[in-house]
């Protein structure tokens, strides 16, 4: 019967999933939501006074990820590396995609995966992706918005907006949306991916109870050419689109929509906190929090080629249309308790201490469809979690984080993730981490039926060990990180050709070295990164570059009595001794080519400037892409997008 149950609910859901959206407006209207405990932490003060008058200002509007509630960031006004909004270039290790804007992604460098979660293997866009682990909550004092805008050639398109509010410090709710859009410069290219989350928090007067509820959707249809099959550098073309290319006619559309609605109730001794300058209530300290969290997630992944070449599929050929269908919907419930060590030191103050204890126990129900097969299975797994309170003011640093699978699919599967560090304060901060990870590889490296292709294997479990420290100074702005890594049984798809051929072995001694730094004289900035992989055997070495390298050198200025903020210059990248891996669309697997390229490098110049609240860029992307023979590929037979002018604006503002 339960079975049965379930099944209803799935049909359900596939026939009618606005009813998800629908019901998230309701909670909002009604006004329910979540506690993440940011408002115990308060202002940031070791010791805070509820009774003290502070003036409101929009300093204190920030920002927080649910995972780490502590740590709040301030919106970012900055001109610096505003011109690198594709998703892909970002402050830590970048990407390389299938060259277009939105399509696949690849890291340059190597990094072990943290999370651990079954993982149904389609990965290719979870870089562009709105996940739980990446809302961002906020907590202004008046309603926050930002609209952001890019346009580039090829009808490259990107739009991004932001809204937040709060009501009487008690309801605070906010959204934020994007799209990407891109033709493409070769045939069979064009992207489309959009995505946005909702979310409303609603806390009790006295602080006692909360709610929370999220709603998160994602979209992907992106239409995959399998790179180009003739040399696009050694050859002239009239036009790009003449460029023969794998396929013509093929198209990824993944649909994701992910829903969550956690209850709270937070224990702990009153004190005395003032509303406003007449209104003093009693609220509660939370000490501990018991918590009960429903997440019901509904994917659809599916691929068309619809012009299929025996040639390349194989054993998937079949003479219509190659396909490949997997749905899956999952219903995870979980108890959560969370203890924060503070002290109560009057009848209007606390005071946090540096340790915070979060406990979670969680069973996940899967129904998985792959092309008209189905299959249900369990997950039950335990977390338990220790970490440092930055409110605390402590300069010890730490976390360490536990979880296991006790049943299910992933029975047995184990994280142990720990750090610990020193605040240093102007010398910088240091820290060393350790991590082991046993883990079930992906659903479709192990599971895949349909006519004519299957197989059931059954893999040894990944693992992981690593270690490594890091060194980072603000002030004088350099840092330093070492890591090793040892891993056994890494699966790898040994092509489309060869489905059969997935294999789990050669252990692998990895060791990743990256050095920056951020520095300046009387504006002038030179920004440096550079990574260096060396690895023992096996995939690692094989797909990842030797070295790769970002550099960004610019002139800062202000003028016209600081009303305008003006930055130019050139970005760069460069990549050494890079086996580019081939990308399969049809499994979404990337696997090596053993074909190396000596060098890439790419060159970009930007200016930026913002006028009160509005920033502009505008910029020339892969300068050297003018030059034929400095073309090169971002991944194998996947050309890298020409030379392109982009421009576009962030308008922030509140009311």
């Amino acid at each position: 019967m339960a079975a049965e149950s379930m099944l209803r609910l799935y049909s359900f859901m596939t026939i009618c999933p606005s009813i998800l959206i629908r019901f998230w407006m309701v909670l909002l209207a009604v006004s329910i939501g979540t506690s993440i405990q940011a408002a115990a932490v308060g202002d940031g003060l070791f010791k805070r006074d509820s009774l003290k008058i502070k003036k409101p200002s929009t300093a204190n509007d920030t920002w927080y990820h649910g995972s780490n509630p502590e740590t709040h960031f301030v919106i970012d006004t900055s001109i610096v590396n505003f011109e690198e909004f594709n998703p892909i270039y970002n402050n830590g290790p970048e990407y390389v995609n299938t060259g277009n804007f939105g399509g696949a992604t690849f890291p340059l460098v190597y990094q072990a995966n943290r999370n651990l979660n079954f993982n149904v293997g389609y990965n290719q866009f979870d870089l562009y992706r709105f996940s739980k682990d990446s809302i961002r909550y906020y907590q202004v004092i008046r309603p926050y918005t930002e609209l952001q805008m890019v346009i580039g050639m090829r009808n490259e398109q990107y739009f991004q907006g932001r809204f937040a509010n709060q009501h009487k410090n008690i309801i605070f709710y906010g959204l934020e949306f994007r799209r990407m859009y891109s033709k493409g410069t070769y045939t069979n290219q064009r992207t489309n991916d959009n995505g946005f989350y909702l979310y409303g928090i609603y806390h009790s007067r006295n602080k006692a109870w909360s709610v929370h509820a999220d709603i998160l959707f994602n979209s992907f249809k992106v239409q995959e050419n399998g790179g180009v099959t003739d040399s696009v550098f050694e050859k002239n073309y009239l036009q790009k689109t003449l460029v023969p290319v794998m396929f013509r006619e093929a198209e990824n559309n993944y649909r994701q929509t992910d829903f969550y609605l956690k209850g709270t109730r937070h224990i702990g001794k009153m004190i005395r906190e003032r509303i406003n300058d007449s209104t003093v209530v009693n609220a509660v300290v939370s000490q501990i929090s018991v918590s009960y969290q429903l997440n019901i997630e509904k994917n659809r992944f599916q691929y068309r080629d619809y012009d299929p070449s025996q040639n390349f599929y194989g054993p998937f050929f079949q003479a219509d249309s190659v396909f490949n269908n997997l749905d899956y919907l999952k219903i995870g419930n979980s108890v959560q308790l969370d203890y924060h060590l503070r002290t109560i030191t009057s009848d209007s103050a606390f005071e946090n201490k540096n340790f915070i204890a979060h406990a979670e126990a969680g069973f996940d129900y899967y129904l998985i469809k792959q092309n008209l097969i189905g299959n249900t299975f369990g997950n039950l797994y335990v977390t338990g979690e220790v970490r440092n309170n930055p409110g605390s003011g402590s300069p010890f640093l730490y976390k360490a984080t536990a979880k296991y699978f006790a049943y299910g699919y992933n029975q047995h599967d184990f994280l142990a993730d720990a750090s610990a560090g020193y605040d240093l304060r102007k010398w910088g901060s240091i820290a060393a981490n350790f991590l082991y990870q046993r883990a079930e590889t992906p659903y479709i490296f192990e599971n895949y039926t349909s006519h004519p292709a299957e197989w059931n294997y059954q893999l040894p479990k990944t693992q992981t060990l690593a270690t490594g420290f890091k060194y980072q100074n603000l002030k004088w702005g350099i840092v330093a990180d070492a890591n090793y890594y040892n891993i056994k049984y890494m699966p790898v798809y040994a092509g489309v050709n060869n489905p059969y051929g997935i294999w789990a072995g050669r252990t692998q001694n990895v060791v990743v070295l990256h050095a920056g730094n951020r520095n300046a004289i009387k504006g002038f900035h030179c920004d440096n990164d550079v990574w260096f992989t060396s690895a023992s055997a096996g995939y690692v070495r094989e797909t990842f570059p030797l070295l790769y390298s970002k550099h960004s050198v610019y002139y800062e200025a202000r003028a016209f009595k600081k009303a305008l903020w003006i930055a130019t210059g050139i970005d760069l990248r460069f990549r050494f001794n890079n086996n580019s891996p081939y990308y399969d669309p049809l499994l979404a697997r990337f696997y090596p080519t053993y074909d190396a390229d000596a060098y890439t490098l790419r060159l970009d110049f930007f200016l930026n400037f913002k006028i009160r609240t509005v920033r502009i860029f505008t910029k020339v992307e892969n300068i050297l892409g003018a030059f034929r023979q400095y073309g090169h590929y971002s991944l194998y037979n996947a050309p890298a997008a020409d030379i392109a002018f982009k421009g576009g604006l962030s308008w922030r503002f509140f009311e």
